[in-house]
């Protein structure tokens, strides 16, 4: 994987496929994610025909050292990673694709840097902090106590990011999450009323700590913004019904490139 030095001497790992001249996408994984271990379906899908961007956000997979830590900021500091890897590589405007954690860094980049972003699909997404998504993290503590119902995210988070990043990186989320939600709760809601860019917000019927409250109000607060709600499915739509979710992507690529 090519490798973006960033200002801050950290380090970014990018998968860059596909024809250099195709329309360009931008793939941001999840929480405990990497780009190949959360998106590689859909970079494979995509790749033909398009030059597809998907970094390893700091700390996570390739890009390390140093490991992933989770100041209040780390969305906003996420979106900056991601403009820094666009200036850099200069592929024009993206249509962004972006999972949970992602999808919050995608919208902060279309508000802040609109001159970067053609539209963004985000899906496991609400952006805030809601009292029940600290509700349900909370069960994540303490770590120590796991149960044989939690040993394939264990095993996941150790192999794609290293044991020692187990627990600090669940830990540390959940600290940011509370740290937020002292501070108001805001992750992109206050910042989505400046997209300018065709936005398609996609989460499951059966999301829990991403309320349809909340989402429903993002998606109001974003001029022209689509929301829809996929049946059948939890937070990771692109596991629980990948068909819905490509063809989803495809008909907002058709209609924005």
């Amino acid at each position: 994987m090519p490798v973006l030095r960033l200002p801050t001497h950290d380090h970014l790992a990018y998968i860059d496929t596909g024809p250099a001249d195709g329309p360009p996408l931008l793939l941001i994984h999840g929480f405990t994610g990497t780009a190949t271990g959360d998106l590689g379906g859909l970079i494979a899908e995509f790749t033909p025909r398009h030059r597809v961007l998907a970094p390893d956000l700091r700390g996570y997979g390739q890009s390390r050292p140093p490991n992933r830590d989770f100041p209040p900021d780390f969305y906003q500091r996420d979106a900056a990673d991601m403009a820094a890897l666009l200036d850099a590589v200069r592929p024009g405007p993206v249509v962004v694709l972006g999972f949970s954690d992602g999808a919050e860094v995608s919208l902060l980049l279309a508000a802040a840097r609109p001159d970067l972003v053609r539209g963004v699909v985000a899906w496991g997404v609400s952006g805030v902090i809601s009292p029940e998504e600290l509700t349900g993290v909370a069960n994540w503590l303490p770590v120590s106590a796991w149960g044989p119902e939690r040993d394939k995210w264990k095993r996941q988070i150790i192999t794609r990011h290293g044991a020692e990043q187990f627990p600090a990186m669940v830990e540390g989320w959940v600290a940011a999450a509370r740290a937020i939600a002292a501070a108001g709760g805001n992750i992109c809601y206050e910042q989505a009323a400046g997209i300018t860019c065709p936005v398609l917000l996609l989460n499951g019927d059966g999301e829990e700590g991403n309320t349809p409250r909340d989402v429903r109000l993002l998606a109001a607060r974003i001029p022209g913004a689509r929301l829809e709600f996929v049946p059948n499915c939890g937070h990771g739509i692109h596991r629980d019904r990948p068909d819905v979710l490509l063809a989803r992507i495809r008909a907002f690529l058709a209609e924005h490139y």
